[in-house]
């Protein structure tokens, strides 16, 4: 199966619905949160750079940069139009923020013209990984700053014993909605022969125990199995249901380490 977030414009209408709702819930979870601020806190904005958040989706993320930093220019972009038109109907009134699409492995700005260039949760879902690295190094200004986070899939688990329908539904979502599920190894050795100085490499787990944080992945994996045949609606009715159940009762677990690499442009 090809992963959806690679090509949202390409997927079916309620596909896109689940992205979208997907995307905006994780952004604004609390178990997601520290993670962000944790890689913003860490580099230096000043009034006036210009900040690019390469593959934006719908701007849950860029919004909180362009509150963080309101003296900076921050500028979102996006390959898929139906992400970029959310992204900008979620907008509100940050003067200082704008979106627009954009492939990321050939962004539409000149050399050297951006300060930090931030790449969150985008490497995973791309088959040259090391092709938007490049171009983030092309747009960078001399000794400008890449911020790299991202999850690995590797490690992602949904469920509670051996057999666990959910633990299934993880497994699912990376089998089919993750391109490079083991991005974390090879990242350091893509930055650095990018021409990056890498400059911390941090590792912090998210874990969900309560709220609708990886219902995304209990939907887009079912979603997928009915399209293709393999389960009927009601167990995927079900499945959800289950997973609302357990994060009432408290007994949701999920667990996805996140990391983030921050490098210089030599």
């Amino acid at each position: 199966m090809s992963d959806p977030f690679a090509d949202v414009d390409a997927v079916s209408s309620d596909l896109v619905e689940i992205i979208v709702a997907g995307l905006e819930t994780r952004a604004a979870d609390p178990s997601m949160l520290p993670i962000i601020d944790a890689y913003l806190d860490a580099i230096d904005v000043a009034p006036d750079s210009l900040v690019v958040d390469i593959g934006c989706g719908t701007g849950g993320v860029t919004r909180r940069i362009a509150d963080r930093f309101a003296e900076a220019r921050i500028v979102g972009l996006e390959p898929s139009v139906a992400l970029t038109l959310k992204a900008q109907e979620l907008l509100g009134d940050r003067a200082n923020l704008s979106f627009r699409v954009c492939d990321g492995a050939a962004l539409d700005l000149t050399d050297g013209s951006a300060d930090v260039a931030i790449l969150h949760t985008v490497l995973s879902h791309v088959t040259d990984p090391g092709a938007l690295v490049a171009e983030a190094r092309r747009i960078l200004r001399p000794g400008g700053t890449v911020v790299i986070c991202d999850a690995d899939f590797s490690k992602a688990s949904l469920g509670l014993v051996p057999g666990d329908p959910l633990g299934a539904c993880a497994e699912a979502f990376v089998a089919s909605s993750v391109t490079e599920a083991w991005l974390a190894g090879k990242l350091r050795s893509l930055v650095v022969g990018a021409g990056f100085t890498v400059e911390s490499f941090d590792v912090a787990t998210r874990l969900v125990t309560g709220g609708m944080g990886n219902l995304v992945w209990v939907k887009m994996s079912t979603a997928r199995l009915v399209a293709d045949g393999v389960i009927g609606a009601p167990l995927a009715e079900a499945l959800e249901a289950e997973y609302l159940r357990r994060a009432e009762a408290g007994t949701l677990y999920g667990f996805l380490p996140f990391f983030t690499m921050i490098a210089r442009n030599a």
